[in-house]
């Protein structure tokens, strides 16, 4: 058995929160596919549950929540986390992000502690006071955990040069569900029928949070300037804070074109089906660990066009086509590269990319990796 003693592996997930970002669906995709009969898993996250919560409950994954607020440290929160801890009597704590990496150090069992980091070279600047402090104090205390665990070797590169030193790293790039994410014709035409996107417009698709990383500036001006030469674009946003009631949003659009021409979606959990509307997906994002927006559009066969932040280049490979950040020119020629393909050379070009997806960067080996991980760590 997997701890030598005749039950599973009891892998305690601590998260910050469970809304539908980056690492909380990685952590839903890890736990759902995870051997039950070798591993038990429990997840508590920080604050009320979000969206994901209920999605991990439907797989049978006991969530507890420690109801704290965002950004304001609670003594109470670390009271309850170590009694729900007492209660489940992890093998290895695996935290995410952050906020939850600190809070981890509170159970005073760095020897089965794992950190797990998402992200790569973000300005900081951009964050409040007390996330900036999360992330340097992270940094002084990143040798205290059995290993750190990053989804990019930019993520990892990036804490290196900010005074991370752990006991051992481990690079895991995300995976992904080619049973979900995959070609959908049918898809394709009926959302574009919702949206009242005309069948034959050429569709352009971004995928993120509001959020300074992402630089949608950049993203509006490659449009306005793309749209003078491809005045029939249609383009389909999605991610929280990509709402017309978004001040930051409407000021970016100014000046744009008011016909119908941008779709913003907001947070959906139809992803599968919006990536199969798409002709092309872009991301103009200035930091990125391992891009999961760009990986389920590659694993929907759709082409790519993306600034080449964090791990988006190894990601991509030969599949698509990756410019410099904060470059609206050189991001709008990427899509008229795409753009002026013809149709079955696009189509060959999505193909290679969900194959890249299928040979390398699969949901099974991902988790395959996480698993060895923990084996190693009960046995150490």
């Amino acid at each position: 058995m997997a701890d030598g003693h005749g039950r599973p592996i009891k892998v305690l997930h601590l998260i910050s929160t469970l809304d539908v970002g980056g690492a909380e669906q990685n952590l839903l995709r890890l736990v759902a596919s995870m051997n039950r009969d070798l591993f038990a898993n429990e997840v508590v996250c920080m604050t009320v549950p979000g969206p994901l919560g209920s999605r991990l409950e439907q797989t049978g994954t006991p969530v507890r929540s420690l109801g704290m607020r965002k950004d304001r440290p609670e003594v109470g929160a670390v009271l309850k986390l170590r009694f729900l801890t007492r209660l489940f009597q992890p093998d290895v704590i695996q935290c995410w992000m952050y906020h939850a990496n600190l809070l981890g150090m509170t159970l005073l069992s760095p020897r089965k502690l794992l950190w797990n980091i998402r992200c790569s070279d973000m300005d900081l600047v951009h964050y409040s006071p007390l996330y900036r402090f999360t992330v340097r104090a992270g940094a002084r205390l990143s040798g205290m955990p059995a290993a750190v665990i990053t989804n990019s070797v930019a993520g990892r590169s990036a804490h290196e040069k900010i005074g991370y030193r752990p006991k051992k790293w481990f690079t895991i790039p995300n995976g992904f569900d080619t049973d979900i994410f995959k070609p959908d014709a049918q898809s394709h035409f009926a959302m574009r029928a919702k949206l009242r996107i005309p069948q034959h417009a050429f569709v352009i698709g971004i995928i993120g949070r509001m959020d300074p990383m992402k630089d949608h500036s950049t993203f509006f001006r490659a449009t306005r300037l793309f749209l003078a030469s491809h005045p029939g674009t249609h383009f389909i946003l999605a991610g929280r804070g990509i709402a017309h009631g978004n001040q930051d949003m409407n000021v970016l659009m100014q000046g744009l074109p008011d016909s119908g021409t941008f779709h913003l979606l907001g947070e959906r959990s139809d992803m599968p089906q919006i990536l199969a509307t798409l002709d092309m997906l872009t991301s103009s994002s200035v930091s990125e660990g391992f891009p999961n927006a760009i990986g389920e559009a590659m694993a929907c066969g759709v082409p790519c066009a993306a600034t080449d932040a964090g791990d988006t280049g190894a990601l991509m490979g030969d599949t698509g086509i990756l410019v410099r950040k904060r470059s609206p020119e050189d991001l709008c020629n990427a899509w008229d590269a795409i753009a002026r393909m013809k149709p079955e050379d696009r189509l060959a070009l999505g193909s290679r990319a969900r194959e890249r997806i299928m040979q390398h960067f699969t949901q099974d080996r991902t988790t395959g990796l996480y698993e060895q991980i923990y084996q190693e760590i009960v046995k150490a």
